[in-house]
C-alpha cells in the first residue's frame, strides 16, 4: 500500500443494527431503567365547579385549533431538493474521480477480505474522506470558453488570469520581494472626515484625497473581491474624530517600497501595482498553469477556487452526497481496470468483488463433503450469516461460567483465550475458498448467498482435442467499458 494512501475502512459498510452486530454491547436487563406506568388521569374540574373530559366548555372549537402542521417546520420537505445556484457558465462540466491511492486501497481490501461490497456504498465512504477524490472541471466539447488557470502553490483554480495572478502574488510576495518603510512628507490640507472600511477597519483616508480611490480599489481587489464593488463601497464608515484623522496622517506620512530579492542591483518598485507587473514578467509563468482539465482536491469548501465557482462546487458535492452517481461511475472504471468484477442483484444494486460469480452444480462437480455441507446449508437458509453458519455446522462447546470469587479473595489472573477449534477453522477456510472462487457471495454485512443457477445456461461446447492447452482467464483491461449504473442503489444490508 502506498504511503500517501488514504485511510479507508470498508468494514463500515455493515448496516445491521448495533444489537445484531455484537450481543455483548447491549446492557443486561438488570441494568436497564424502566419507568413505572402512569395511572390514568381522571376528569379535570372546570372553572364552573363541574368536571370535563378535556373539551373546552361553551367555547368555539375553532379558537383552540393549532396552526397547520406545515407551519411547525421551517426547512424544506424531505422530498424537496434545494434550488441549484445560478450557473453563468453553461459550458462547465463537473465530474468526481477517485484518486489512484484510494482505488488501490479499496482494491486491496476487496481482494483480502473476499467479500462483496456495494459500489455506491464504497463511493459514499470515499466522499467522507476529501483526500480520496478530486472534483474535475472541464469544458463541454466545441466550447471556446473553457480553460482554467491553476496555481501550483495550493492547486487553486481560477477563471480569470488577473485574479489568479494576484492570488499567486499574495502567496509568493514575501519569498520574492523585500519591503522597506520610508518616511515621506505628510499630506497637506484640511480633511474634516476620514473613510474607514466597515469590514476590516482599515483607514482609507479622506474621500477628497487624490490617493483615496486607488487604496479603495486595491483593498477590494486583494481582500474582498467576492463582494460587489458598489456594495463594498456602501459599507464604508465616515469618521470625524480628530484622533482618527491624526492617526491617518501618521500612516499617510509613511510609504512602503519593494525590492526584488533576486539580482545584484534590484530595482525599486514604488507600489503593489509595480510589484504585480514585475512578478507577471519574471515569475508568473513558472507557477501559473493554463489547463483544459482542472482537478480540485477534496472538499471545495476548504479549497481556494474562483468566487464564481465556489457555489457551483458546493452544490455539486451536496448532490453527490445524496446520490454519488458520478463518483460511482468513475470508480467502476478504475476498479474494473484493477481486475475486480461486478454483478447486479435482483433489486438492481451494483456490487463489486474480487471474483466472478458463478454457480456450483453439486450434481456435476465433484466436491468434498465439507464444501457440499456449506453449500447446502447456505441454500437451505435465507439471510444466513457467517457466525450462524459456523454454529450450524460446528456448534461451539458450552463453557460453564467460573464460580464467583470470595469478597476477600485476591484478584484472579486474566482468563487465557479459548483455544482454537480446528473444525471451525476448517469451515472458515473452506468458506474463504468458496468466496474467492465466486461460488458463494459474502456481503459486507456478513450475509451469505449461494450463486443461483443461471436462467439461460450456456450451451455445452464441442469436445476439443486432449492436447489443447488451457486458456488463461482474461483480465479486463484498464480501458474496459464501465458498468452501467441505473437507478438508486440500496445498501448492502437492506
Amino acid at each position: 500500500m502506498p504511503e500517501d494512501a488514504p485511510t479507508l475502512d470498508l468494514s463500515a459498510l455493515d448496516f445491521r443494527p448495533s444489537w445484531a452486530k455484537d450481543s455483548s454491547s447491549a446492557p443486561p436487563l438488570e441494568s436497564r431503567e424502566f419507568r413505572e406506568p402512569r395511572e390514568p388521569r381522571g376528569p379535570r374540574p372546570d372553572q364552573r365547579g363541574g368536571f370535563s373530559r378535556g373539551k373546552p366548555p361553551n367555547r368555539d372549537r375553532k379558537e383552540f385549533r393549532g396552526p397547520p402542521a406545515r407551519d411547525k417546520f421551517s426547512g424544506p420537505r424531505r422530498d424537496e431538493h434545494p434550488v441549484p445556484p445560478p450557473n453563468p457558465f453553461p459550458w462547465l462540466r463537473i465530474a468526481f474521480t477517485a484518486t489512484a491511492p484510494a482505488v488501490e486501497t479499496v482494491a486491496q481490501q476487496v481482494r483480502h477480505t473476499g467479500k462483496t461490497f456495494s459500489l455506491f456504498d464504497i463511493a459514499r465512504i470515499l466522499l467522507r474522506n476529501p483526500a480520496s477524490y478530486t472534483i474535475d472541471l472541464t469544458s463541454a466539447p466545441k466550447q471556446p470558453e473553457g480553460p482554467f488557470y491553476v496555481v501550483d502553490v495550493d492547486r487553486s483554480v481560477w477563471l480569470n488570469r488577473d485574479t489568479a495572478l494576484r492570488h499567486l502574488l499574495r502567496k509568493k510576495r514575501e519569498e520574492l520581494y523585500r519591503a522597506e518603510t520610508v518616511e515621506i512628507e505628510p499630506p497637506k490640507g484640511n480633511f474634516p472626515v476620514v473613510a474607514v472600511c466597515g469590514m476590516s477597519g482599515l483607514l482609507l483616508g479622506p474621500p477628497n484625497h487624490h490617493d483615496f480611490e486607488r487604496k479603495l480599489r486595491d483593498l477590494h481587489r486583494e481582500r474582498f473581491a467576492r463582494l460587489d464593488f458598489e456594495t463594498f463601497r456602501s459599507r464604508l464608515k465616515m469618521e470625524r474624530d480628530p484622533e482618527v484623522i491624526e492617526k491617518w496622517r501618521a500612516e499617510a506620512s509613511k510609504s512602503v517600497e519593494y525590492y526584488p530579492l533576486e539580482g545584484e542591483a534590484p530595482e525599486k518598485l514604488a507600489d503593489l501595482a509595480a510589484v504585480e507587473r514585475h512578478f507577471d514578467t519574471h515569475h508568473a509563468a513558472a507557477h501559473l498553469k493554463f489547463l483544459d482539465l482542472a482537478p480540485v482536491p477534496g472538499d471545495p469548501k476548504t479549497t481556494a477556487v474562483d468566487p464564481a465557482l465556489a457555489p457551483l462546487l458546493n452544490y455539486a458535492r451536496d448532490e453527490e452526497e445524496r446520490f454519488p452517481l458520478r463518483l460511482a461511475q468513475s470508480l467502476s472504471r478504475a476498479l474494473s481496470g484493477a481486475g475486480l468484477r461486478f454483478h447486479k442483484s435482483a433489486n438492481r444494486t451494483t456490487f463489486v468483488s474480487a471474483s466472478r460469480s458463478r454457480h456450483l452444480n453439486l450434481e456435476e462437480t465433484p466436491v468434498s463433503d465439507s464444501i457440499r455441507k456449506i453449500i447446502e446449508t447456505i441454500r437451505g437458509k435465507k439471510s444466513l450469516r457467517r457466525t450462524q453458519l459456523l454454529d450450524l455446522l460446528v456448534p461451539a462447546p458450552v463453557v460453564a461460567a467460573p464460580p464467583s470469587p470470595a469478597p476477600d479473595a485476591p484478584p484472579a489472573e486474566s482468563t487465557p483465550p479459548a483455544p482454537a477449534d480446528p473444525a471451525r477453522d476448517a469451515v472458515i477456510n473452506d468458506l474463504l475458498w468458496l468466496t474467492h472462487e465466486g461460488y458463494v457471495i459474502e456481503y459486507a454485512d456478513g450475509r451469505l448467498e449461494s450463486v443461483p443457477q443461471p436462467k439461460n445456461p450456456p450451451k455445452p461446447a464441442e469436445e476439443k482435442p486432449a492436447a489443447t492447452e488451457a486458456v488463461p482467464e482474461v483480465v479486463a483491461p484498464a480501458d474496459a467499458a464501465p458498468v452501467v449504473i441505473t437507478g438508486e442503489q440500496a445498501p448492502a444490508g437492506s
